[in-house]
């Protein structure tokens, strides 16, 4: 889809910002206070030979003199605490916590909640093996031959992040305060395809720190700001050299981790730059390899209760049907000389193991048939020593700035970063059942006598005989993805007048995907079975554990390739103003105004070939663009300041923001009001309200529309049963945006009876409205008067007059629809405490908490609202993270106890771990990860002054080993919930040296 600007449109923005930069001029007649210096530049030996106060950096504790612009605000301001929440996490606050890339931290966060893993509330998590697989009406396609949930590849390598469990389409991510591009396919768990930023390209050792604001700020920079913003401030101010890593190992092996960072910085004359470079890596950790996932036969493990009578009920045996060695069967009658130990004559033997070259009879076993008279189960497959519960990655970085300083008043700026993510996700191999026909998900699996009348040398037999079997010789299905982000940015700023900026800038950035599906061609397997050329012949019996693989060659024959290439670009052009615009008794107005016009596109190309004997290639290319234009001011009014303070109001400061939006054919201006009032000293009230306006993505306009046929009940007829119903899917052009308001209320105390001790409560409660989605076609049959043009019937027959009913159905259109709403409420508390005594060192105490108190959908009319609390369809009702940070001279340490909530239900995870009419799946219990940490810096220098400010740190993560909590499912674990604790027990090191 393709959008353009008319000249009229242009001519009617820039009279609006013409507006908004007179005011601005007008104004700064009045200004009083001096200009804002810049943050001089920072020496990387600095880091290590910082004061006490840095030691032990947490959460947004910052005396900051010179005026700064902090996330929540296009204001610059010297008290950080404003009317919007921000946590600010500095770098040695990130590296204590362990994480070695930018999503595991950020999942760290308890407003950030990624257990969602279909719908639009999911959001991509590159450590979740089911992510992908399912959206919010589909799941995979099972073959019933399997017995198990299929592992199909879902989406690999993506990570995103969700604040509130809104969905990773309603958090805005930026680095460096401006747009990142998203990803040009869409998170592939929701049937809209909402648009999200890759945070996989954001190399964590290009990173100085993270501000969060977890209050929607859409007036403030834009439309998908509805849960919150995370911008990423990467390194800039930096003179001299560092090299930083790290390496982080499992005690029960496997997954372990590998980093690098080389960051120098030169400051000469009126030029200064920082150049870095970055390395990560993450070997894959097989299910094989943990307790709780590799045995796939869980009907050993309680896994719920029965509704009806309240008896337990057990967990499912999980493994594939049909195994390996094969499991052989007379195509017609027994095996001829076969029998069982009763001398009944077999129809089913076992192949032994260890089987090398041509088998014999002697490499087999009679066998009476399973439970259900046929060879299903006889040797059953766990597949754990295949599928990947970690799966690997590499990762390349370069980032480079630049900043010349033309006068006092001018300066050019550049900036350009680089990141190239890699990674494979492997899962089960290919299966078969023993049939001599295909049909219904099954090919022909038939091991001939003979083939053009000659013996075949690979059937010991004498006989046609069927085999049931896993082919490990093929390997993993598997996916392999490789992206890359590009981002360039030139720009100026500078200072004019007295207190006034100002700052443009052209951003350029695109990011890639190349996307590689291998799986296996079932239907090939009839044909190697019996191929002439016995070069090419498949021999079953084989044992490739023993004699190594000398069929790889044929087994790769039948694989094919699907692939997916996404290209999305992003340019954005932007000015903004800010400065002191006139003088009150409380203290000068700050305004900042701005202008910003974005153009975006996409592309995709998908190439799918169907299983057959000659597969059909489906090719699709859906593209579109997008121009977007924007213009926001912003006023802090103080009302009550310093020289005006009376008692109980000692200072008063009154947020005035908006923004006007135009995204594709759709433009909507959103408010927002907030309020800061300290009564006294120790306490600060802060308040606000605002209201968002999300336009579709590129990526919701583009999926691809898909006609098919349902059996549909239809309530206005008799019989109310009708067939052939054509019901289409897909994107529609005219699906118009979400909106939405958010509330915040919030309290800061710092008790005048103890020092360095921080409080803070904060309430929210979100709302959308208009959510795109997915009605399915009986909601929309049963609505029918809500959904003009969507129900398609033939004309009334006189039968159907004469019974006061409609025509028959014919179609129903499903495409995407604007419907709904959504609720959250949730209540943060933090805590932050400097203890005054430092007789042992100084200690700092950390908590930052979360409690969902609310989360509602009614997404279908006629409907009451859906509780989710409880639910994994819902952030947890409790998630925190508290930390204790300890430094004493070249010591220091820290501990963190990481906490996530139980959950009552899981009817938005695996459908096969939900519950149903008939059961109840036992509820996830809470679970309490404790890491710890501690490191020496050489200050005076590791040998000789040799290596001064050289740091080692060492820790152990998961300290008591703790195990992700049972789900039935193929894996043993949700892994949207329980990714991190799926290594256990880890140990990790890490160095910084400043040269």
């Amino acid at each position: 889809m393709s959008m353009t600007t008319t000249p009229t449109k242009l001519r009617r923005w820039y009279a609006l910002y013409a507006c908004l930069a007179t005011l601005a001029s007008l104004a700064t007649a009045q200004t009083v206070t001096p200009p804002a210096k810049e943050a001089a530049t920072k020496p990387a030996a600095a880091a290590v030979e910082e004061k006490k106060e840095t030691q032990a950096e947490t959460l947004t504790k910052a005396v900051k003199l010179e005026q700064v612009e902090v996330t929540g605000s296009r204001i610059r301001r010297t008290d950080i605490e404003g009317p919007s929440p921000v946590m600010t996490y500095e770098r040695r606050y990130i590296e204590s916590t362990g994480a070695m890339n930018l999503a595991d931290f950020l999942n760290y966060l308890p407003q950030n909640y990624s257990g969602i893993s279909a719908g639009r509330g999911s959001t991509p998590n590159e450590l979740n093996p089911e992510f992908g697989q399912r959206t919010d009406t589909s799941t995979p396609l099972i073959n019933l031959a399997t017995g198990a949930s299929a592992a199909p590849p879902g989406q690999t390598g993506v990570s995103g992040i969700s604040l509130r469990g809104l969905g990773a389409g309603s958090t805005l991510v930026l680095v460096d305060g401006r747009r990142m591009v998203q990803s040009g396919a869409g998170n592939r768990s929701s049937d809209s395809r909402q648009g999200f930023v890759d945070l996989n390209g954001i190399p964590l050792g290009m990173v100085e720190r993270v501000e969060v604001i977890t209050d929607g700020a859409s007036a403030i920079y834009g439309a998908d700001a509805v849960a919150g913003v995370v911008n990423i401030i990467l390194k800039k101010n930096w003179t001299g050299s560092e090299l930083t890593g790290g390496y982080k190992g499992a005690f029960h092996g496997g997954g372990h981790e590998r980093n690098a960072t080389l960051t120098t910085g030169f400051a000469r004359g009126k030029l200064s730059g920082v150049v870095s470079v970055d390395y990560y890596s993450r070997a894959d950790l097989k299910a094989s390899q943990r307790v709780f996932s590799k045995n796939q036969d869980h009907r050993a493990i309680t896994a719920g209760t029965l509704i009806a009578t309240g008896a337990p009920f057990q967990g499912r045996d999980l493994r594939l049907n049909w195994g390996f060695p094969a499991v052989v069967q007379a195509r017609t009658g027994n095996l001829t000389g076969f029998t069982l130990p009763d001398g009944t004559p077999a129809r089913f033997a076992l192949t032994r193991d260890g089987v090398t070259g041509n088998a014999t009879l002697a490499n087999f076993v009679a066998s009476a048939p399973s439970n259900l008279n046929n060879g299903v189960g006889l040797i059953r497959g766990n597949t754990s020593n295949f599928l990947d519960i970690i799966p690997a990655s590499e990762r390349y970085g370069f980032s480079a700035s630049a900043t010349y300083k033309l006068n006092d008043r001018v300066e050019f700026y550049l900036r350009g970063t680089f990141a190239d993510t890699r990674g494979v996700f492997n899962t089960q191999p290919p299966m078969l059942a023993a049939s001599a026909t295909s049909g219904f998900g099954a090919f022909a699996t038939i091991v001939p006598a003979l083939i053009n009348g000659t013996p075949n040398v690979y059937n010991p037999f004498g006989q046609d005989v069927l085999v049931g079997m896993i082919f490990p010789e093929f390997g993993s299905e598997s996916q392999t993805t490789q992206s890359q982000t590009y981002r360039g940015l030139l720009g100026a700023r500078g200072n004019f007048l007295k207190t006034w900026r100002w700052d443009a800038a052209l951003s350029l950035q695109r990011y890639t995907m190349e996307q590689r599906t291998r799986v296996f061609n079932g239907s090939l397997i009839t044909a190697a079975l019996a191929n002439p050329d016995i070069t090419k012949r498949i021999n079953p019996f084989v044992d490739p554990r023993v004699a190594g693989s000398s069929q790889a060659a044929i087994f790769e024959s039948m694989a094919l390739y699907n692939t997916l290439d996404s290209s999305s670009w992003s340019r954005t052009l932007d000015l903004t103003f800010d400065g002191e615009a006139y003088t009150l008794p409380g203290g000068p107005i700050k305004m900042a105004t701005g202008v910003v016009l974005t153009q975006d596109a996409n592309k995709n190309a998908s190439v799918t070939s169907s299983v057959a004997v000659t597969p059909v290639v489906t090719t699709a290319n859906v593209w579109g663009s997008q121009d977007g234009q924007s213009a926001f001011a912003e006023f802090s009014v103080p009302v009550f300041g310093k020289s005006n303070a009376v008692s109980l109001i000692r200072r008063f400061d009154v947020q005035l923001a908006g923004r006007y939006e135009r995204e594709s054919d759709f433009s909507k201006f959103v408010p927002k009001y907030g309020i800061s009032w300290v009564p006294v000293t120790s306490v600060l009230v802060r308040a606000s309200y605002g209201e968002g306006f999300r336009a579709p993505a590129l990526t919701e306009y583009q999926v691809v529309a898909a006609p098919f046929t349902q059996t549909i009940v239809d309530p206005r007829r008799t019989p109310a049963s009708t067939t052939g119903v054509l019901t289409t899917r897909g994107s529609r052009p005219d699906v118009g945006p979400e909106t939405s308001t958010n509330e915040f209320y919030g309290i800061v105390f710092e008790p005048p009876f103890a020092k360095g001790l921080n409080l803070s409560v904060n309430y929210y409660r979100t709302e959308q409205r208009n959510a795109i989605q997915v009605l399915s076609g009986t909601t929309i049959v049963n609505n029918e008067a809500l959904f003009p043009g969507r129900v398609i019937r033939e004309p009334a027959t006189a039968a159907d007059i004469a019974l006061g009913q409609p025509g028959k159905l014919l179609q129903v259109d499903t495409t995407f629809i604007n419907f709904g709403k959504i609720v959250n409420q949730s209540l943060d508390l933090g805590l932050d405490y400097n203890l005054p005594w430092d007789n042992f060192g100084r200690f700092r105490v950390g908590l930052n908490a979360s409690r969902t108190l609310e989360a509602t959908r009614q997404l279908a009319p006629g409907q009451p609202a859906v509780v989710l609390e409880g639910d994994t369809a819902s952030p947890p009702k409790w998630k925190y993270l508290a930390s204790i940070f300890w430094d004493r001279g070249p010591l220091s340490a820290s501990i963190f106890f990481n906490y996530l909530d139980g959950f009552e239900s899981n009817n938005t995870g695996n459908s096969f771990a939900a519950n149903n009419t008939t059961q109840r799946f036992a509820p996830t219990p809470a679970v309490t990860r404790v890491d710890v940490r501690g490191g020496y810096t050489f200050r005076d220098g590791v040998w000789r002054g040799y290596g001064k400010g050289f740091r080692i740190s060492g820790g152990i993560g998961n300290l008591f080993d703790e195990e992700p909590p049972f789900s039935d499912t193929v894996f043993g674990y949700n892994g949207g919930l329980h990714s991190q604790l799926v290594m256990g027990r880890s140990y990790e090191v890490s160095f910084s040296l400043p040269f």
